[in-house]
Formats: C-alpha cells, structure tokens, sequence
C-alpha cells in the first residue's frame, strides 16, 4: 500500500461526499487498515481526528453555501447531513462564533478549513524493535464495549476508573487475580471488522482455569477466544503510539518492507505491564496478527 496515495485518496473520497453519509468503514478500505487503526493513525498524520476534520469541511463548505445562495438554513443543514437545523446552528456556531443567519451579513467574520493534503517526509531513520510470536489460541476476560473512532482512549479511562474494574474487582477478591498470566496481564483487544464505525473491543486479562466461585465475581465481564495465530510484537516506551505515531511507522514502514501482511481474520492486542507508573521509561507493546505475503 503507497500510504501517501491511500491518505490523500481518503480526503478527495471525503471531498466527494461532504453531503452524504460517510461511512469510517469505506474509509479505513482505501488504506487497509481497521477502522481503529486508522482513527489513530489519521489523528495523529492530520492533528485532528476524523470526524472533527469531515465536520470542519462540511461547515467551511455550508458558509460558502449561505453567503452565495438564497437557499433556506434548514435545506442546507440537511445538506451537510445534519439531523436538524438546531444541530447545525449549534455546530455552525461553535466552529465559527456567529449563527448560519449572521453568516449571510457582510462583515461577519467567519473561519474555512481547507482540505488537508498529505506529503511525503523522510522516515525510517530511528529502529523499530519487534519480534515474531506464534501463540496457540487463549481467552482474554474482561469488560467488552464498543468504541467510536474518536473515544478510544476513553474505554480505557472508564477502565481504569470503574470501581468494579477487573483489576479492583479481582484484586479485592483474591489479592493477585489468579488468573493473570504473562504477557497478558493487562491487554487491550480490538477486533479488525468493525460496524458502522464502531470498534468491539475488550479490556481485561488472559483467563485460565476456573474463576473463583464468589457472587457478583463476573458478573459484567466477558470471555473472548483469540485464535491460534503469528503476530508482530512491537515495543513501544513512554507514551509512543499512544496517540497513533507507533501505528503509523507500523503500517506505513515495517509492513511495506517486510514479509508479512495484516491477518484480518484476528484482532489486534494493545499489551501493558501491571502497576507500572507511566514515564518515559514505561515499555509496553503492540502485537498486530500476520500472515506471510
């Protein structure tokens, strides 16, 4: 996949469809990527995430549509794909200081964003530590959602936060969960298909042998079975690839140079050490499943 020419493909299909529906599946297709993958990879290459960037275009072009047309606010809210012209006003008026109807006066001072373009920069320059994995299948327990391109740091948050996370939940149980095993202690899961933008995706713990038999233990939780599979496992320090750059250099340099293709067919693991205070020296990885090309 030429990346260069797959993101700049993205934003000419968005140009062609600022007025009907767009859908982050067809998207994330041009590219070859999953929907999650991409949301991280597009927020961090453009500085804003996706559907912040569809929305500031829509609204760039529905000022010129008001200045330059007779046309009532209410067609052109429908227009830009808008429920309602109280949801328009209220976009319209937060992107751009002033009401739709303030927009048709001169003198109004008014903000466009013009579409982005994506060029080409030098890479490849820093290492990339990975290693090839083979696992026979296991199960992840956990606490299951479904996540929009825009919030997946959020489930992560709810996460950590809950007083009934697993963590807590077993913790106060048991004192070690009993059934954390490593490298799994604390994985995020997150499945390549995704359905009308929205990612499942579980948080939790590889499960094995039996789960105590203590009222309320699981109740919310979830068993996932991750198939047998080849994985990339990439190290990542710090903060890397928290907000997309790690997955940029995956999928736009390792992959294009090496052996292996993306296995659809298997969700991808983000994988994070137990109690271990985010800094700079904080390591975790990020194991994506391959196939050979």
């Amino acid at each position: 996949m030429d990346w260069l020419k797959g993101m700049n493909s993205v934003i000419k299909h968005i140009e062609d469809n600022l007025t009907q529906p767009i859908k982050y599946e067809s998207l994330s297709r041009i590219v070859g990527c999953s929907v999650y993958e991409f949301s991280r990879i597009f927020s961090f290459m453009a500085g804003v995430p996706i559907s912040e960037y569809i929305r500031r275009r829509r609204l760039s072009q529905a000022v010129f549509d008001i200045q330059n047309s007779s046309e009532k606010i209410i067609n052109i809210s429908l227009k830009y794909c808008y429920e309602s012209p109280a949801a328009f006003t209220r976009a319209f008026k937060e992107l751009h200081g002033s009401t739709p109807l303030s927009a048709r006066k001169t003198g109004t001072t008014l903000k466009t964003y013009p579409p982005i373009t994506f060029v080409l920069t030098i890479k490849g320059v820093d290492e990339m530590k990975f290693r090839i994995e083979k696992m026979d299948g296991f199960h992840i327990m956990g606490l299951a959602s479904t996540i929009g391109v825009d919030d997946i740091g959020s489930m992560w948050e709810e996460y950590l936060d809950k007083p009934d996370c697993l963590n807590k939940r077993m913790g106060n149980v048991t004192g070690k969960p009993t059934f954390y095993s490593k490298p799994f202690e604390q994985v995020g899961v997150y499945d390549f298909q995704s359905v009308d933008g929205m990612t499942p995706a579980i948080i939790g713990a590889e499960y094995k042998g039996q789960i105590p038999n203590i009222e309320g233990l699981t109740k919310g939780l979830t068993i996932k079975h991750i198939p047998a599979a080849t994985w990339a496992v990439f190290s990542m320090k710090g903060t890397e690839g928290f907000g997309g750059g790690g997955f940029v250099r995956i999928l736009t340099e390792w992959f294009p140079a090496s052996a292996y293709k993306r296995d659809e067919s298997v969700p991808h693991l983000d994988v994070f050490p137990m109690d271990t205070h985010v800094n700079a020296e904080y390591e975790w990885e990020v194991w994506i499943p391959v196939l050979n090309k």
